[in-house]
């Protein structure tokens, strides 16, 4: 397997000890190995955002809303035309609060949330929390995982299998924000979407195709890290008129980019994240 990595730091590699935990328990995988900063803390500063507008410009993509449209539109130009688009937008931070409490807390942000009654069970040899409710096709779900002396890591996702049959997902997203901060959990955030792909041919060659449709929105887009194997691609970028980053190592990544090819099908796939793709290719 030839690998092909652009600026990859090995500081990058380490990970932080409870968003591991908070990833993997979440079910964090991607088709490829992920990228450098998807192995790091989240840790991306997020101005207040503009005001809405008809047509979004990229350089106002700040706030959950505003990046969810962003995301959207730029989805539909890489996709083959009527075919369905995922979305997937997860909240994730930290709580702390008193040791053996955990489960009045959690009960407390699904009850606001307006999910189901909480399930726990023993994880990884700690407790964990889980609730969720489904809106027509929108579907919001809330994972909350003990790591002992009051503190815990917490995971709100919202999704849609199809947007073009989802209303509100965005709205949802940003009060979803509102609701964490309400309870205490310091969470930052992160979206991906995914389609069929409309560029053809291995997966390297695709993602370049794809790169100059996004590039050509995108003003200032500048590979930062890149991976590629026999069947999947992926680059991230940094983009100076995104301003929800991520810090990678002397880079501060607002995108990115995949491609993989499904051998057995014979199509592709096109995932866009940002600041970072944490669902699988």
């Amino acid at each position: 397997m030839e690998r092909r990595i652009m600026s990859w730091s090995k500081g990058t590699l380490l990970l932080i000890g409870v968003c591991c935990a908070a990833l993997l328990l979440a079910g964090f995988r991607s088709g490829a190995e992920a990228s450098p900063a998807a192995r790091a803390y989240f840790k991306a500063a997020v101005p207040e955002g503009a005001a809405w507008e008809p047509e979004i410009r990229a350089e106002l993509a700040g706030s959950p809303s505003e990046t969810v449209r962003l995301l959207t539109n730029l989805g539909r130009d890489l996709t083959e035309p009527g075919s369905p688009l995922r979305l997937v937008f997860k909240w994730q931070g930290s709580y702390t609060g008193e040791a053996g409490g955990a489960y009045a807390s959690v009960s407390s942000l699904s009850k606001s949330l307006g999910l189901q009654a909480v399930v726990k069970s023993e994880e990884e040899g700690h407790g964990a929390y889980r609730s969720s409710h489904k809106n027509g096709s929108m579907k919001t779900s809330l994972f909350w995982s003990e790591m002992g002396e009051g503190e815990s890591y917490v995971i709100v996702t919202v999704e849609s299998a199809d947007l073009a049959r989802t209303a509100g997902l965005a709205e949802t997203a940003e009060r979803t924000g509102t609701l964490l901060a309400s309870a205490g959990i310091a969470a930052d955030w992160n979206v991906s979407l995914q389609g069929i792909a409309k560029e053809r041919g291995d997966a390297g060659q695709a993602l370049k195709l794809t790169e100059r449709l996004l590039a050509g929105k995108l003003q200032g887009m500048n590979a930062a890290e890149a991976y590629e194997d026999e069947t999947t691609a992926s680059i991230s970028y940094t983009v100076p008129s995104i301003r929800h980053t991520l810090q990678s190592g002397t880079h501060r990544l607002a995108m990115q980019a995949a491609i993989h090819k499904d051998v057995a099908e014979g199509g592709s796939r096109v995932t866009i994240g940002f600041p970072l793709i944490t669902i699988e290719y």
